[in-house]
């Protein structure tokens, strides 16, 4: 028996497997931003990231600076950028710990010029442009007039220039974003300003090979063995193998006559006399509760459905069709038993959301247990592998 309510074990060798298949497609010689925002979509920023970086990934890509934070915390040196945006209170902590910075507008970087100021510390800066998102980035129109301004502020790099696809599976619209980038892309050029490495293609378009010109890849879901929601594609026929299998074991068995009501309000009636066990884990783990009387998970090798409505702490699986169950037993809600897989995208798929959502909700409660690869500081003598070409450290040159 386990000592724990529920756990994800993490396959190292996997997320390699996976890197290795960005890099593939890539090309060579481009650079990989390996984004691990949101808990490395619920694997575990710190000790995911010290993986990648161990493999010579060339960046890091965070959500915010506390996440951002986190990993300077743990000792990762790296390039790490904050994708989205920053707000004003968090300047002095981006400036003040080597994070670079996307900006879109003039704005915020004259405010994170006199940030960068004040501590005397260059700042790196990427430039967003909105080239059809509509989210965050500026308009194509004055994306000349903000490089300018970055180049000529004091202590301001200007390391990267990119953009966001909204939809790398739709070639017109996907077109129309990759024109309006390069066409900002020669008119940064045509002012003088030396054009610094440029990325757009996320999972979507990298699995898709929009835009492989570009000199860096920016892939997410991807790296954790998922095909990004839209595509229609298995994951590994597109040659991606699973990083997580979450796991819980039962800890208690009852016997059901027929016409018994299982859970809140009843809303399960037992159809036969049956057996069923309650399982550690709810939705506070993150096992939605909209898959409630819709989910199936694993036991010994076999299917059950949760049945009754799933609650925060706790759900109930059928598992009176199982043989020889007993509690103790080992239960697999994302991942592989005997024959029988469960994948994030069927889970996904029976909630009515996204692979995202469900890999990002697993919550604190889920202890993560790591198989392969390095996940913490390193030892004497270990060495972060550098690839050339791209960024070298986050204050490395002007």
């Amino acid at each position: 028996m386990q000592n724990r309510r529920v756990w994800a074990e993490i396959d190292l060798d996997a997320l390699t497997s996976n890197l290795n298949r960005v890099r593939s497609l890539a090309g060579e010689g481009k650079g990989v931003m390996a984004i691990v925002k949101a808990n490395a979509y619920g694997h575990g920023a710190v000790p995911i990231a010290w993986h990648l970086a161990s493999q010579g990934v060339n960046a890091l890509g965070v959500g915010d600076s506390e996440e951002a934070m986190e990993l300077r915390r743990a000792g990762i040196s790296i390039p790490i950028l904050v994708l989205g945006t920053i707000i004003p209170g968090e300047l002095s902590d981006v400036v003040d710990h080597d994070i670079a910075v996307t900006v879109h507008s003039s704005e915020r970087v004259r405010r994170l010029g006199r940030e960068a100021l004040r501590a005397g510390r260059p700042v790196s800066v990427h430039l967003k442009v909105d080239t059809g998102m509509g989210r965050l980035g500026c308009a194509p129109g004055i994306a000349v007039e903000i490089a300018r301004l970055i180049r000529s502020t004091e202590f301001l790099r200007f390391d990267g220039l990119c953009t966001h696809f909204a939809s790398p599976s739709d070639p017109n619209m996907t077109a129309i974003q990759v024109r309006r980038f390069e066409e900002v892309s020669r008119a940064i050029e045509a002012a003088g300003i030396p054009l610094p490495p440029r990325h757009a293609s996320a999972s979507g378009a990298i699995l898709q090979q929009v835009a492989p010109h570009l000199e860096v890849a920016r892939p997410g879901i991807m790296l954790y063995g998922l095909v990004p929601a839209g595509m229609g594609q298995p994951d590994d026929a597109m040659g991606l193998q699973p990083v997580l299998t979450l796991k819980t074991q039962i800890i208690f068995l009852k016997d059901f006559e027929a016409g018994a009501p299982v859970g809140y309000d009843g809303t399960h009636v037992t159809r036969r006399r049956t057996r069923v066990a309650t399982l550690p884990v709810g939705y506070n783990d993150g096992y939605p509760w909209s898959l409630s009387g819709k989910g199936e998970v694993l036991v010994r090798g076999h299917r059950a459905p949760v049945v009754g409505r799933i609650s925060m702490d706790y759900l109930m699986v059928d598992v009176g069709r199982v043989p020889g169950v007993s509690v103790g037993d080992e239960v697999v809600l994302i991942g592989a038993s005997g024959g029988e897989r469960v994948t994030v995208k069927e889970l996904a798929d029976r909630a009515g959301t996204i692979p995202y959502e469900i890999l990002t909700r697993l919550g604190k409660r889920v202890a993560r247990t790591f198989r392969g690869g390095t996940t913490a500081a390193p030892e004497k003598g270990f060495t972060v592998l550098r690839r050339p070409g791209v960024w070298e450290s986050p204050s490395a040159h002007r």
